[in-house]
């Protein structure tokens, strides 16, 4: 249920279903006032663009390096972080052999002397090439040499390391998935996959214990609910803390193999699994439809990807799901995560608890609504300050739930936490001789590591980058790309990643507390017969009756200025004239309007077009609108150009807000980062032009302001939002709908 107001002066709550929002008269949902922020132990310190993509991730023991696998660029990247919050990189690694190879994981020995590598070798389902394990000697962090190569299966996935000195063993997940031509895995393949452990005891002086198969197949076949049980494909691997058990998921197949490493020289498949369903009933969205509604039921295979030991006798499981719609109905992932016993007795379920976490932090995808939901892809666990805690890592929502596990049967949710785009792996360091406790994530999606660090009496609060929250979980929000203020609250409204348009008021009282802002209120934007308005909002101002939003047309003609009241209500719709139309080099440019903002008067508007009139050219337009005299000016804004790819990531300009100083302020972009990787962010910019200088077909020159990218390492794709609030420049990225909404404040200008 959501809560609305039909009064600008909010003071008669009633409650209407999330329906009547959508189809009934302009309603403002409001949550209850928001509670006090919760003191919680980890902050992020540190995100750091990498060379490539950023998969799987490892530590050296000491705490003081971390190594992670690049797979497009077949390499092996090493970064310093002796101290966490400038963490450098290094010269990486070549791990190919003759030019090919993939690097799907890595592990650091117990000494921290050597890093164990695992290699496709271009392997797919016409070219069975068996992989390798790489062993590098990284002891001189410049000069890393490689040492030796051993042969295992084909299509090695994960690798984890059990034992240590003349007693070392990897334990590898030997997937083969048998790619088809445009790369997906073969489900039901020809060649079973299987778990080789690899004997290391030379490294130490030691007599290897040589390389063990493990078959699956049979087991497989012998277990209930098992779908490919001829091809088992196997995903991750987990080793016990004392190095005497080991958990591999079989993911396609929704099972977990358990293997008995407690002979030294001599591994055995202990037991397959099932890991089973959840069933969620009307608390689950099925539906991609630009709108979040948890209250759909089904019943999911968990099909785990990476599992972790949370104890000596209980698992958790990353309920990813990775496979097809079953033909009794259910659907692959569970949408969370599960706690097991190693006979596969549930301990825990998240249940719904996940995805909640997830709206109310605006990093829900309901792109994925219809597919696997949030897709947990990633867990580890580890001690911090004495207490075990439980790290639960979303692909496609880009975040790291933070749950404490005192009571294995009753965790405690501590926090969420985002990450760069696409988290695939997660370590933790607990043992630093500094004492500083930390975890990281690799983020495939933008190339990217984030770094967190422990704090066991309570994170200090940033208020120069804070974390949006809404006031509860019945209000979704993301995809921000426009701001406003009106001195007390700032207002945002999200582009048509959200189905029906709407304004969200921002509750900042807590920025220097807390660092957090409360989305608590949900205003729903209704036309003249009630229905709900659908734009494209790129821009927000707020004048004395209302707001004016700038909606970007998916050509020329569609972009407008819309003005709604207090309640949501539409009051005017204003196209582009002729005269300005027409000076577009096409009318099916769909980059137009992408801010607005109003004179103290509410006489005067201003917008920003994104890549103004031909965006072959580098130049934007700033269009200015006497709205009594209804008189268009149009002015020419110089882009800066990418360095390295000025076609593909262009310029554009994000937003506009006028000064009281009488200065346009803009905000200018490049399409670097995001999935275009962080490392290619370059210009996130804000330049002021004089409002004095806007004239019919005039130039303007322009003065830095702040460089987001150097200042406040704004690596993000998307800088949207920007709104001058109590005498400070706030600056929001869009998300998307799903992800990391950065909200810094990039000062006084």
């Amino acid at each position: 249920m959501q809560r609305h107001l039909p009064s600008p002066a909010l003071s008669h709550l009633t409650r209407l279903p999330l329906l009547a929002a959508l189809t009934g008269a302009c309603l403002l949902a409001q949550a209850a006032p928001a509670a006090p922020a919760p003191q919680t132990p980890f902050a992020m310190v540190a995100h750091l663009p990498v060379h490539g993509v950023a998969e799987i991730v490892a530590a050296t023991p000491d705490g003081q390096h971390l190594f992670y696998t690049s797979a497009d660029a077949g390499e092996l990247g090493v970064v310093d972080i002796r101290d966490p919050a400038h963490p450098r990189t290094l010269p990486p690694v070549n791990v190919r052999l003759h030019g090919i190879g993939e690097p799907t994981s890595v592990a650091i020995t117990p000494d921290g002397r050597y890093a164990v590598l695992a290699l496709r070798l271009d392997d797919d389902k016409n070219n069975p090439r068996r992989g390798l394990l790489r062993i590098y000697d990284i002891r001189d962090k410049a000069a890393i040499t490689h040492v030796r190569d051993i042969t295992v299966g084909i299509g090695p996935d994960s690798l984890a390391l059990a034992g240590s000195g003349r007693r070392l063993r990897a334990v590898v997940a030997i997937e083969d998935e048998e790619s088809d031509a445009k790369g997906d895995a073969t489900l039901g393949g020809q060649r079973p996959g299987f778990i080789d452990v690899v004997g290391l005891e030379s490294l130490y002086g030691g007599a290897d214990s040589g390389l063990q198969r493990l078959d699956l197949v049979a087991a497989l076949r012998a277990t209930p609910g098992v779908l490919y049980p001829e091809d088992p494909q196997p995903e991750f691997v987990s080793v016990r803390a004392d190095g005497r058990q080991a958990v591999v998921s079989l993911q396609e197949n929704n099972a977990i193999a358990v293997v008995d490493l407690s002979h030294p020289r001599r591994a055995r498949l202990a037991r397959v699994f099932s890991a089973g369903t959840v069933t969620r009933t009307g608390d689950a969205d099925l539906q991609r439809d630009k709108e979040i509604r948890l209250q759909d039921s089904f019943t999911g295979r968990r099909e785990p990807d990476a599992v972790a030991w949370v104890s000596n006798g209980v698992i958790a499981l990353a309920n990813e799901g990775d496979g097809k719609k079953g033909a009794d109905g259910t659907l692959p992932g569970g949408r969370g995560f599960t706690l097991m016993d190693i006979r596969g007795q549930v301990v825990f379920e998240t249940g719904d608890r996940t995805e909640r976490h997830a709206v109310q932090h605006g990093h829900y995808p309901d792109a994925r609504s219809a597919a696997k939901g949030v897709e947990i892809e990633s867990v580890a666990s580890a001690h911090f300050g004495g207490r075990p805690y439980l790290l639960v890592g979303s692909e496609r929502g880009a975040f790291v739930e933070v749950w404490r596990m005192d009571q294995p049967g009753a965790p405690t949710f501590v926090q969420l936490l985002p990450t760069g785009q696409s988290p695939e792996g997660l370590t933790t360091i607990t043992h630093r001789r500094d004492g500083q406790q930390l975890f990281v994530t690799a983020n495939e999606g933008d190339g990217s590591l984030n770094l967190y660090r422990f704090h066991a009496q309570g994170a200090p609060a940033n208020p120069a980058d804070v974390q949006v929250v809404a006031a509860s979980d019945d209000m979704p929000w993301g995809a921000i790309s426009g701001l406003t203020s009106d001195g007390t609250h700032l207002w945002a409204v999200p582009d048509n990643a959200f189905a029906t348009s709407r304004i969200w008021r921002i509750d900042t009282r807590q920025v220097a507390t807390a660092g957090r802002m409360v989305i608590d209120q949900a205003l729903m934007l209704t036309d003249g017969n009630g229905q709900p308005l659908k734009l494209d909002p790129e821009g927000i101002a707020r004048v004395a009756d209302g707001f004016w939003i700038a909606s970007e047309g998916a050509t020329v003609d569609g972009n407008e200025l819309v003005k709604v009241d207090f309640q949501g209500r539409l009051q005017r719709r204003v196209k582009l004239p002729a005269s300005i139309t027409q000076r577009f080099a096409s009318p099916k440019i769909s980059t137009g309007f992408e801010g607005v903002t109003a004179s103290p008067d509410g006489q005067t508007l201003y917008m920003a077009v994104q890549r103004g009139f031909d965006p072959a050219k580098p130049q934007a337009a700033i269009l200015r609108w006497h709205i009594p005299s209804d008189t268009w000016t149009t002015a020419l804004y110089p882009l800066e150009q990418h360095s390295q790819n000025p076609k593909g990531l262009w310029m554009g300009l994000s937003e506009i807000q006028l000064t009281p100083d009488g200065r346009l302020l803009v905000l200018e972009r490049d399409k670097g980062g995001g999935e275009a990787r962080a490392i290619t962010a370059e210009v996130k910019r804000i330049y002021s032009v004089r409002v004095a200088d806007i004239a019919e077909n005039a130039v303007l020159g322009k003065t830095l302001v702040r460089d987001l990218r150097k200042d406040l390492n704004f690596v993000q794709e998307k800088a949207e939002g920007m709104a001058l609030h109590q005498g400070r420049l706030w600056v929001a990225s869009d998300n998307d709908g799903a992800g990391w909404t950065r909200m810094v404040d990039a000062g006084t200008p």
